[in-house]
């Protein structure tokens, strides 16, 4: 029941991060706010979706577990 919950939570995040960038594009009352809310929901996004890429394809978890570490390092690097 937990994986379950954690994979509905997952799915949802996930959606709703896609449906957040929508109205963040088209802001137009503060364009700071707008491209930091942005660049929150895209690297956010971005992040669940890798996630998912790699539990369904890397099936090592002591590897995907790396790549993943690498991936917030390169993420956090970015900004």
């Amino acid at each position: 029941m937990n994986t379950k919950h954690s994979a509905l939570n997952h799915w949802l995040i996930q959606r709703a991060t896609a449906i957040l960038l929508l109205p963040t594009i088209f802001m137009s009352t503060s364009y700071r706010m707008a491209l930091i809310s942005l660049t929150i929901l895209v690297v956010w996004h971005l992040h669940l979706g890798l996630e998912e890429i790699l539990a369904d394809y890397v099936h090592h978890e002591v590897t995907r577990n790396l790549i993943l570490i690498l991936l917030r390092i390169f993420l956090l690097n970015q900004y």
